[in-house]
């Protein structure tokens, strides 16, 4: 289906270039593709985790980019492909992206529903966990991408499930294509649900470690978000440009909405759909529309589901996380260097707070410091302010500090009992390895870590006693230290390791504060 879609986009628009290539050939290059790139490119090769591969966005030649797929880039998550396709596909790849636009591929409701699946009756379930834990808060569950999105062996891709009282692992999820983002109920300590980058989500039992239902929401995009009393999930996607409501318990969806509107300059366009958060004061949802430069509040509770929008933003559109009174989303806009204030109780823009250059925030990270509640926020760019972490309270969002770090960064990390915030360096050279530690009384870097690989994605576990670290890429590790002295007190191998996340997130609100939820 989505292959055929797909081609017929292109023919629709077919130019000169397009006579290079027969009907035949774009079916088969746009399959190679969709099996192939499509994890990182995104199924409209309009980019993803990787860039956009299309005719208006390539400048190299097709016998470049063949070597390219063949040989693949050092240090990224592009592999060779000269083991796994033939020459001739490979050169069948190359003329496909170099000669072909943009595609639009659509994804239905009807589409949706019928992609629904039930694995496992539910009832059959254990009453608690088939493995060694004191409570399942302290699982941490690491994204493992696999080396092609779908990994060189049979089960590369997947979740995997640690302690993080003894570091152990104690389970795995394995998905057929790279798992991305994974989010927790917040009333039921059994349930996550997983976001893969083809678009499923995927419900997961944490006392068995089973995949119970899974859906296809879109074609590629990680967002998704549980409400606060956990009946509600919302999912939304960069291709095509959609979010869906479904019923978290059976991921029955039951609302569809497609993500246009006009951008700040007053234009009209469709939008891919970025991070979607739920609130904590009430069971709203927030959600990103990137391009466009809007958030999307949606009411699940209230007859018809209703949408309040929020025009003019900011521009380009990025990650959210919390306050820690769970009113205030706390939005990046990537080319406006700021953060925004986002009211979930009153529906409005409250603050535009200055940031570094491009900023990102991850998950975000809010600590106590003294009498303050102390956001970190890191940014992914380079420009003419240097790189920084920028540092605001969240009780008047007034700018604190932007501390000098070693380069772009990424995901902050933070907990009340650790005495340092965890950020990652993302430059594309060999800093990349590092995790910088930042003092949390002095709020300055005092201390480097060499993680090896391209360090990414930095998470404490419940207690604090512990930092987890995504060595992946080349490294094909994860790392766990002491949270205090820094040692290196185990690790793992994985393929591509990439996000970390901690059961433990919902009783926090947002990363970094003390528990609010007793279990």
């Amino acid at each position: 289906m989505l292959g055929k879609t797909i081609v017929a986009t292109v023919l629709a628009g077919a130019s000169g270039a397009l006579c290079a290539m027969t009907a035949e050939d774009l079916q088969r290059a746009d399959g190679l593709y969709q099996a192939n790139c499509a994890v990182c490119h995104s199924a409209s090769r309009g980019g993803y985790v990787g860039p956009p591969l299309h005719k208006d966005r390539l400048v190299q030649s097709e016998a470049a980019l063949r070597g390219t797929i063949m040989t693949g880039i050092a240090d990224t998550l592009m592999p060779p492909f000269h083991s796994r396709m033939s020459d001739a596909d490979i050169r069948l790849v190359a003329q496909f992206i170099k000669t072909q636009p943009v595609a639009s591929p659509a994804w239905t409701m009807q589409q949706v529903r019928d992609s629904l699946e039930i694995l496992i009756d539910e009832a059959t379930l254990p009453s608690k966990p088939t493995y060694q834990i004191d409570s399942v808060y302290d699982l941490m569950a690491v994204m493992a991408r696999g080396r092609y999105g779908r990994g060189t062996g049979r089960d590369n891709a997947k979740v995997v499930f640690l302690n993080g009282k003894t570091n152990q692992v104690v389970g795995e999820v394995v998905t057929p294509v790279a798992p991305h983002i994974m989010d927790f109920s917040p009333a039921d300590p059994r349930w996550a649900w997983l976001k893969s980058d083809d678009g499923y989500v995927y419900k997961i039992d944490l006392y068995s470690l089973k995949i119970t239902r899974k859906i296809r929401t879109g074609l590629t995009g990680p967002g998704i978000a549980l409400s606060n009393d956990g009946r509600w999930l919302a999912a939304s996607s960069f291709v095509p440009n959609l979010v869906v409501i479904l019923k978290a318990d059976t991921l029955e969806p039951v609302k569809y909405l497609r993500l246009e509107g006009k951008d700040p300059d007053g234009k009209f366009i469709q939008s891919a759909g970025g991070p979607v958060i739920g609130s904590r004061i009430n069971n709203k949802f927030a959600l990103t529309l990137r391009q466009a430069g809007q958030i999307w509040i949606i009411d699940p509770d209230r007859e018809g589901m209703p949408v309040a929008k929020l025009e003019k933003v900011g521009r380009m559109l990025h990650d959210t996380f919390l306050t820690p009174d769970g009113r205030y989303s706390m939005v990046a806009s990537y080319d406006d260097n700021k953060v925004v204030a986002i009211d979930l109780k009153e529906d409005k823009v409250v603050r535009d707070i200055p940031a570094g250059c491009q900023p990102h925030v991850g998950s975000g990270a809010v600590t106590p410091v003294g009498q303050r509640m102390l956001a970190f926020g890191t940014n992914i760019g380079e420009c003419d302010k240097g790189n920084v972490v920028t540092v605001w309270d969240t009780r008047d969002f007034s700018v604190v500090k932007n501390i000098p770090v070693a380069g772009p960064t990424e995901s902050p990390a933070a907990h009340p009992d650790a005495p340092y915030v965890a950020v990652d360096i993302v430059s594309k050279d060999k800093r990349a390895s590092q995790i910088q530690l930042i003092d949390k009384q002095s709020l300055e870097v005092v201390r480097t870590l060499d993680a090896g690989g391209h360090a990414f994605f930095p998470e404490y576990t419940r207690d604090g006693k512990y930092l987890y670290v995504s060595a992946g890429y080349y490294g094909d590790r994860l790392r766990i230290y002491d949270s205090k002295t820094l040692a290196l007190v185990a690790e793992h191998k994985m393929e591509s390791p990439a996000g970390i996340f901690s059961r433990a997130r919902t009783q926090w609100i947002t990363v970094g504060l003390p528990p609010t939820r007793k279990h």
